[in-house]
């Protein structure tokens, strides 16, 4: 007896099918046979960090920059200092940095 081969379904909207469609035709193959050559070919990459650890990393940014709004709107009330002021937007680019880096 053949085993059965897994099938695999999935529903996209019109305007991703219709993307789809037309890389299809590009390369002369159906949707079905294109959508399987993308996913047989793709390549998964190994995550940066642990699910466990984004999570906690996730958390601790949402925590600083939960502060550095609480000293954006005294600074957008002239209640810092010039240093503090300064020290501020250098913080709020650190966390930005880190933020790209974890997408």
């Amino acid at each position: 007896m053949i085993p059965k081969r897994p099938q695999i379904n999935f529903r996209l909207a019109p305007d991703q099918y219709e993307k789809l469609q037309k890389s299809a035709a590009l390369f002369g193959l159906s949707v079905s046979a294109y959508a399987k050559a993308l996913a047989v070919k793709s390549r998964l990459r190994e995550p940066k960090f642990s699910h466990e650890d984004a999570v906690a990393i996730n958390l601790a940014l949402r925590r600083i920059g939960t502060n550095l709004n609480q000293l954006a709107h005294k600074a957008n009330q002239n209640d810092l200092s010039p240093i503090q002021s300064q020290q501020y937007w250098e913080m709020k680019q650190a966390v930005d940095q880190l933020w790209q880096r974890l997408k």
